[in-house]
């Protein structure tokens, strides 16, 4: 029997439900409380009583009541205690938690950078260096206020403005007209000093805003002046006009044109001034532009925590070895080697779903890759599920009585070989009650109850349950929750098991975090998809191991953004929740702000630095923040202002770039002693378009190195170019061994550095969910001469090394390797490249002689074997893009083993020849 422990449930609500009550109070008061006891004015009970006098209008004494809304006083008592009740009222509308725990921190007198806050007044005024400096200095201070206090702040005054300036003087206006059109007294002046001072405090506003905006430049300070002149402006004629409109009905042309004049001067000093710097600034870039691009990269750099990944400059040497050296090469590196990931999750699901055999109360959920001792393992989770045989009748009891948990956990095979392991050696405790079921599952769907006192189970497999997940519910509180539970158990109380879903479970504990994520979502395909969690275990018990990432609302921060929304995701800690008992431990590992904060905050209910010994070597960096980060990245490694203008050097992820999931295996990247469990994430430049590598990035998983992020940068100008994963599968198709071996379905490719080599691992299964890869393929991803090489085997090593004896053949005869090739085979890949052409629609003609006076030969490229020509077609590709008429001729030509493809074109009365030359054979 396990030893009970408190689920402390009670104290994991109560919190967020305080600061949900405080923010609520706070910023309830900020919009609706008023404290003029002077004026003691209410719009909701004026209405009340206009709408009562309406109701009246037949009665005599109703007739002739209607009265201005300004005229309209209540009681100091029943002022007073109606501010009170919209507090009261509207606080739950209003509740903020995340900024009602910032409010709760900044009173216990801790720092929330409050006191630099006053800098932001000052930084469109500023002159801004060309370094990241005034960012350090000015912006990140404030980070604290600007992300947690500031956003609601500025909503619930803005919200007040628009109530109690806004919609009250709309309704002062009304009223007054109503009652003065009555008596035949209309004052036009004094209902138009009520719109000046409406639109002059609306105006106002706005400029007050852009304080806060997002996209701070060289004309902000413009747009400010302009807007609180205006604005001042307007209320200042408001007041005025008040004034007179005691003795003055109309305004006069004078009144009119002054307002206009002051727009005009105001709008067209500000708007000259505007649209000059404009003209300016399109003339000198790097000048103007400059110094503010760089405090947004150094904002983003602060952001996302790019400044701590590290970039490592990666110029990789030509691949080359000799026949002696490859079967010590092999031997050297078999740490690397005999733990490559073959089994993909598609093909790990179809093999582990043959073991669940022909239960129809169990499915799996979700398949991770997890890591004991040194090796991977495919694990997929499974759920309840509710058999389609049970009649509808019998409903109700099989969905809370019968299915309500999972007896088997999970499954789990070796990722390397495929073989099905024992999970019992991992995991002891596998029968779960909390889980992961999604939108629509047993355990997001269905609580579970079972009676407190008896001696028979209904559960799958009549086992009884000793946890502490629950509470017990006795008539007649039972009956109220459950009016089913008043016939069949109305004398015994009843064990009740809710939010059973582990992420329903987190959001309503603890809602401070994201726990849906939507990085590939497009307008037709809108669905999150929940934030990963994977199963551990200490040897005894089970829990779920769920990031606990925090979204920051930075829309307020100068220049967090080009776009006027933005946000910032922090990984503060992980929740351990325990599979059988739902019970949460909260373990903190970040170190910024927010992280301290919620440390703080919870450290009296069980948040803890302290990481279990067990969960050292089982822990994961989030999934989702290295994505993150990497998007990122991709913008914002471009330090250089002139580069970031002209967006080179963007990045993007290689490939499909849906497909944004990592790769996850043990591999020993450059400057690695022994392999480490990491994930790597391959980047290409965004613009222009290649099939090359600008490099791979790689995370580390060890809490040792928890979250160390590299970039290994290969230089633009380096002779030696990585392909891409794509183009790894390209090459071996085009391979000999590959066709002769007829095998069809490809796995993940993986990267690897295999002691000097980079290579790319391709499984090659018969089938998915076949019982083994049938083949590896190994394929050099580098290359200075073009010619990418593929070693074929039963294993990794195996292919490795057939790879290493292509690389031999090409050291010792000083030429890749040869075929016999005849001319009906060069023929045939002449044939090749043709139809790349005619596929575009391009016309092919092939002239005796072609003599232009000027020639410009735009690409070059080599084709002596199939493997070759992935590379051929993207460089035939990128010249009929730039130089192919849609629809036009191309011009063919031969001179010894070169292939020429060209265009004529006529410049200034010039004809030109632009051809791109392919050596083949």
């Amino acid at each position: 029997m396990r030893t009970r422990r408190p689920a402390q449930f009670g104290e994991f609500f109560t919190k967020p439900l305080y600061y949900s009550t405080l923010s609520g109070l706070i910023l309830a008061a900020i919009v609706l409380v008023r404290v003029n006891f002077n004026v003691r004015c209410s719009l909701t009970w004026y209405g009340i009583n206009m709408l009562i006098n309406f109701l009246k209008r037949g009665d005599y004494e109703s007739r002739g009541k209607m009265s201005r809304y300004s005229e309209f006083q209540m009681g100091k008592m029943s002022f007073a205690l109606w501010q009170l009740t919209k507090m009261a009222f509207f606080a739950p509308i209003f509740g903020n938690i995340t900024f009602g725990m910032a409010a709760d921190y900044a009173l216990q007198g801790k720092d929330m950078g409050l006191d630099s806050i006053g800098n932001i007044f000052a930084i469109p005024f500023a002159d801004i260096p060309m370094d990241g400096s005034y960012a350090q200095k000015n912006v990140i201070p404030m980070f604290p206020v600007l992300t947690l206090l500031i956003p609601p702040l500025l909503a619930v005054v803005g919200l007040r403005m628009l109530l109690y300036v806004g919609v009250s003087g709309a309704v002062s206006i009304v009223s007054q007209y109503a009652v003065d059109s009555k008596e035949s007294k209309p004052k036009f002046l004094s209902y138009i000093s009520t719109i000046e001072i409406i639109a002059g405090a609306a105006i106002f506003w706005i400029g007050f805003n852009m304080f806060f905006s997002t996209n701070i430049d060289y004309n902000t300070r413009y747009a400010i002046v302009g807007a609180m002149t205006l604005g001042a402006a307007f209320i200042s004629y408001g007041f005025v006009d008040r004034r007179q409109a005691r003795v003055i009905i109309y305004p006069t042309k004078r009144h009119m044109y002054s307002r206009l004049f002051t727009v005009a001067v105001v709008l067209g000093l500000a708007g000259s001034m505007m649209i000059v710097n404009n003209s300016i600034a399109d003339t000198r870039k790097i000048e103007w532009n400059g110094p503010y691009i760089t405090q947004q990269i150094e904002i983003n750099h602060y952001m996302h925590g790019l400044d701590k990944i590290r970039v490592v400059n990666y110029d990789v040497a030509q691949p080359s070895i000799s026949s002696s050296a490859i079967k010590s090469t092999v031997e050297q590196n078999s740490d690397v080697l005999n733990n490559i990931r073959l089994w993909d999750e598609a093909n790990a699901k179809t093999r582990l779903e043959q073991q669940l055999g022909q239960r129809s109360d169990l499915s799996f959920f979700d398949f991770d890759i997890l890591r004991f001792d040194g090796s991977m393992y495919w694990t997929g989770t499974t759920v309840p599920d509710i058999p389609k045989s049970v009649a509808s009748k019998d409903a109700w009891f099989n969905q809370h009585f019968i299915y309500t948990h999972s007896d088997v956990g999970m499954k789990m095979l070796e990722a390397d070989t495929g073989n099905i392991v024992d999970e019992s050696q991992f995991f002891k405790q596998r029968r779960t009650y909390y889980g992961e079921s999604g939108d629509g599952g047993v355990f997001s769907t269905y609580w579970s109850a079972y009676p407190a006192v008896g001696t028979r189970s209904e559960e799958v497999g009549g086992v009884f349950y000793n946890g502490t997940g629950g509470v017990n519910v006795a008539p007649p509180l039972s009956w109220m929750f459950e009016p089913n539970f008043m016939i069949s158990y109305s004398s015994t109380p009843v064990h009740v098991m809710r939010y059973k879903d582990i992420h329903h479970r987190m959001e309503l504990l603890y809602p401070y975090f994201v726990y849906d994520f939507c990085f590939d979502c497009t307008p037709n395909y809108p669905k999150p998809k929940a934030v990963e969690a994977i199963p551990v275990t200490d040897g005894t018990n089970t829990y779920w191991l769920m990031p606990l990432v925090a979204a920051l609302n930075t829309s307020n921060v100068p220049w967090s953004s080009a776009t006027s929304t933005s946000f910032m995701l922090q990984l503060v800690g992980y929740s351990l929740i325990d599979a059988y008992e739902g019970s949460v431990q909260i373990i903190v590992t970040g170190d910024d702000y927010f992280s301290m904060m919620f440390l703080e905050q919870y450290k009296d209910i069980g948040a803890t630095r302290e990481v279990p010994g067990w969960l050292a070597d089982q822990i994961r960096y989030p999934e989702e923040m290295f994505i993150w980060r990497i998007s990122k990245f991709n913008t914002y490694h471009v330090t250089d202002p002139k580069a970031y203008i002209e967006t080179k050097d963007f990045y993007a992820v290689a490939d499909d770039s849906k497909e944004l999931a990592p790769h996850y295996s043990f591999a020993k990247p450059p400057g690695f002693e022994s392999p480490e469990f990491v994930g790597l994430q391959t980047l290409k430049l965004k613009e222009p378009q290649s099939n090359s590598l600008v490099g791979y990035m790689t995370v580390q998983n060890d809490l040792e190195n928890l979250g160390k992020m590299t970039f290994y940068s290969i230089p633009t100008n380096s002779p030696v170019k990585f392909i891409n994963p794509s183009n790894a599968k390209d090459t071996l198709t085009a391979s000999t061994e590959y066709k002769e071996a007829k095998k069809a379905h490809f796995g993940e490719v993986g990267l690897y550095k295999v002691g000097d080599y980079e290579v790319y691992f391709v499984p090659v299964f018969a089938d998915i969910g076949g019982k083994e890869a049938g083949l590896v393929g190994a394929v050099g991803a580098a290359s200075a001469t073009g010619t990418y090489y593929v070693g074929l085997g039963n294993t990794p090593a195996q292919a490795f090394e057939n790879y290493l004896q292509k690389l031999s053949e090409v050291v010792s005869t000083g030429q890749p390797p040869t075929s016999n090739q005849t001319a009906l085979e060069k023929q045939s890949m002449i044939q090749n490249l043709e139809k790349v052409f005619t596929d575009a629609g391009l016309t092919i003609i092939k002239p005796t002689a072609i003599s232009p006076p000027v020639e410009f030969m735009e690409a070059q490229a080599a084709y002596r074997a199939q493997s070759d020509l992935p590379q051929v077609e993207a460089a035939i590709h990128g010249f009929i893009q730039e130089f192919a008429p849609q629809g036009g001729r191309i011009f063919e030509w031969q001179d010894g083993t070169a292939v020429y493809f060209g265009v004529l074109r006529e410049v200034d009365g010039i004809v030109e020849s632009h051809y791109i030359s392919i050596e083949v054979g």
